[in-house]
């Protein structure tokens, strides 16, 4: 299919790089003005003018800390008052901080809840008003696999995207007499920078994402983030038109064929020290 977006205004938080940048893309292709909001102005610019050569429309505003709830308020008032209207959120922002040296366990919690908890809240809820206002929207959140079928100890990360799921039931459940929907992806063993903050890439960590695909991933393979953005699309597209509420797992198999089983992450000895 082609042009499934056409015209319509996309806010893609998280956008400037992973599954962020791949969803932006293939939204701009399918004929959507993207907004790719990120808190590093030089991936954004840089997601911008890929897409810009492709023929796409894209724009970045200004940096974004989801964690701060006036920098996402006017991210959204900058869209609405360009464009008039907003018709997709699909909200990726997000990150661990467990490998940061210079954080304590305290504030590595804090920080984690504030990005990938508090920051959704304050997202999926700046933009909300205006697709009350049109009487529709899509809203696409990102949670995680781990979130309940965890690969890896990420105590404060996947608590926060446990709380990711529960805000797409309930904004679903509330906000279907408006004609927006609400659905949410799991990503399973996506390789994107995600991982660096569990593990330095070279050949043992090559090797421990070989064994979780051979042990745990039914399809065989770990996932891209292009795996993750036609999921995002269908979700943004007419073609879920009667989805609302639902968090699939986009995980090769993993959640609902096989849900957990020998971690490779485990045995590699990935894991809090402090337990």
């Amino acid at each position: 299919m082609k042009d499934m977006l056409k015209d319509q205004v996309a806010i893609v938080t998280g956008g400037g790089s992973g599954m962020g940048e791949a969803t932006a893309k293939l939204y701009a292709k399918e004929g959507a003005k993207v907004i790719v909001a990120d808190f590093n102005e030089a991936n954004a610019k840089k997601v911008v003018d890929d897409i810009t050569a492709d023929g796409g429309y894209a724009k970045f505003y200004k940096p974004t800390d989801v964690s701060d709830r006036a920098q996402v308020d006017e991210l959204a008032k900058m869209t609405y008052d360009e464009f008039g209207k907003i018709d997709i959120l699909a909200a990726y922002a997000g990150g661990t901080f467990d490998g940061n040296p210079n954080m304590t366990q305290q504030e590595v919690l804090e920080k984690t809840t504030a990005v990938n908890q508090w920051g959704m809240y304050y997202t999926c809820f700046a933009v909300v008003p205006y697709m009350k206002k049109a009487k529709s929207g899509k809203i696409i959140i990102c949670s995680s696999n781990g979130a309940f079928n965890p690969t890896a100890p990420a105590y404060e990360y996947h608590m926060a995207k446990g709380a990711c799921e529960s805000l797409t039931v309930n904004l679903a459940m509330d906000l279907a007499k408006f004609g927006i929907r609400v659905n949410c992806v799991k990503p399973g063993p996506i390789v994107t920078r995600f991982w660096d903050e569990l593990m330095e890439d070279g050949p043992e960590r090559q090797a421990m994402l070989k064994g979780i695909a051979d042990i745990e991933v039914p399809l065989g393979r770990t996932g891209t983030a292009e795996d993750v953005a036609g999921p995002a699309l269908f979700f943004a597209s007419d073609l879920s038109q009667y989805v609302t509420g639902l968090c699939m797992y986009v995980a090769g198999g993993m959640g609902y064929v096989y849900a957990f089983g020998q971690s490779s992450i485990a045995h590699a000895g990935v894991g809090r020290s402090d337990l």
